[in-house]
């Protein structure tokens, strides 16, 4: 407006019969007047246009929130940008009393902002309370850690949020699951809002950074929640105990897997060896004999002995564990297994690939101590063998067709069997009626 009164048209901005000269007119051509207000419909177009595309930039960026509290002022917004645009339209277009009907439509527009900004903060607050108390209401109910996780969403708006849980003794976090969490460093585009109850750290909520433009609602909700977190918090604490004692088992099984390999291998390389050489000399001193010399009875004896005992050292190590397992797989050492069995078996699936070594491993020892309990109690004439990947676990299946009644409880084979497949997070239940022979059917994750 201060430019216009250097253009010959200033006249027109005041009302006076006699208006005295103006001093900071530029000139007294028409033109200049033309050039300015040309200017000026250009810059109050372009001004509007800009507002626009500010307003539409930040309801984009807005969280669901913000834009409850926001959608009054920008509707205004919006309005004005459009008013100003058609007075800066139809002003270049000559349309003057258009124009000045605008203006004072602008005007009355300007007048309603303050109404539609404490109109957006009234809906903000109204929104907040009722999503409080929805809250509140939903936390009436015994809710898990998904529920738990739903309500505090829609509470806040934000479908990306996140619960960790804390750990104070071990000062770290965790998901519902006992698994570790790490909270998002500051600029890595998300927020962390801490829960406490009673003093202490009970959760964190991660969150969409646009709600720390609202760090009422956030503490609002977290406090409503405080108590139902501590819950969850000591829930996801067991649920992590547990872990630690599943990957405890694990890794006891794993040990023992890997000391029943050296065993194996010391008495293959050392005892067995020894045994060998042995055998080998004593032959040679007994070729050197006569038949009938009286010390040709005592070796042969003696070479007899030897003979039985590497043979039971064999089958001793084999029984710790047999070494074809480790170097050619399930296979192959079910082949011998069978080969061996005191009864007739028949091995009717196997997957072509091998399975992880402890699934090979618990699988091999599972069918052997269940093939043992075959020969000596079920009185089955045959026994079948099925080994099969469903669903990311290998499953393992021995059936006969014996007298039946297998109770797992009254036997050291069986519980050792189920032992061993919990320990890899796996479940075993066997189907025995009377006279209709056994069905032992366990199940290992692999991947």
């Amino acid at each position: 407006m201060p430019i216009l009164l250097a253009t010959p048209d200033a006249a027109r901005l005041v009302t006076c019969d006699a208006c005295p000269e103006n001093p900071l007119a530029l000139g007294d051509a028409d033109a200049v007047a033309d050039a300015v207000y040309a200017a000026r419909n250009v810059l109050i177009v372009a001004g509007f246009g800009g507002l626009c595309a500010v307003m539409a930039r930040r309801w984009r960026r807005a969280s669901p929130m913000q834009r409850r509290a926001m959608a009054p002022i920008l509707a205004t917004g919006l309005v004005l940008a459009v008013e100003g645009v058609l007075v800066g339209a139809l002003s270049a277009g000559g349309r003057d009393t258009a124009a000045q009907a605008v203006t004072w439509v602008t005007f009355a527009t300007v007048a309603v902002v303050p109404i539609a900004f404490l109109a957006g903060l009234a809906r903000s607050h109204v929104y907040r309370t009722a999503a409080i108390a929805r809250l509140v209401e939903r936390l009436g109910g015994r809710l898990g850690a998904a529920e738990l996780r739903t309500a505090l969403a829609k509470a806040l708006g934000d479908p990306t949020l996140e619960l960790a849980f804390s750990l104070p003794s071990e000062g770290r976090y965790v998901d519902a699951h006992g698994r570790p969490v790490d909270l998002p460093a500051p600029g890595s585009g998300r927020a962390v809002m801490p829960i406490e109850h009673d003093g202490r750290a009970v959760a964190a909520l991660i969150h969409d950074p646009a709600l720390r433009d609202e760090p009422e609602l956030v503490r609002g909700v977290g406090a409503a929640a405080s108590l139902a977190l501590e819950n969850e918090r000591l829930e996801a604490e067991l649920n992590t105990r547990l872990e630690e004692l599943r990957s405890s088992r694990s890794r006891l099984v794993e040990v023992g897997d890997a000391e029943r390999r050296r065993l194996e291998r010391d008495l293959h390389d050392g005892a067995q060896q020894r045994f060998v050489a042995l055998g080998l000399r004593l032959r040679l001193a007994r070729r050197q004999l006569a038949d009938d010399a009286p010390p040709a009875a005592l070796l042969d004896a003696a070479i007899d002995e030897l003979a039985e005992g590497l043979k039971e050292l064999r089958e001793l190590a084999r029984g710790i564990h047999p070494a074809i397992l480790t170097n050619s797989g399930l296979r192959a050492a079910l082949r011998g297994l069978v080969d061996r069995a005191p009864l007739p078996v028949t091995v009717v699936d196997l997957p072509e690939d091998r399975l992880p070594a402890a699934v090979e491993t618990a699988a091999y020892f599972l069918i052997a101590e269940a093939l043992t309990n075959v020969a000596k109690y079920a009185r089955a004439t045959t026994a079948t063998v099925r080994v099969s990947r469903m669903d990311g676990h290998a499953v393992i299946e021995v059936r006969d067709d014996g007298v039946g009644g297998a109770d797992g409880a009254a036997g050291s084979g069986l519980r050792g069997i189920s032992d061993r497949v919990a320990a890899l997070d796996g479940e075993c239940e066997d189907d025995s009626t009377h006279g209709g022979g056994t069905t032992l059917r366990a199940r290992l994750p692999c991947g």
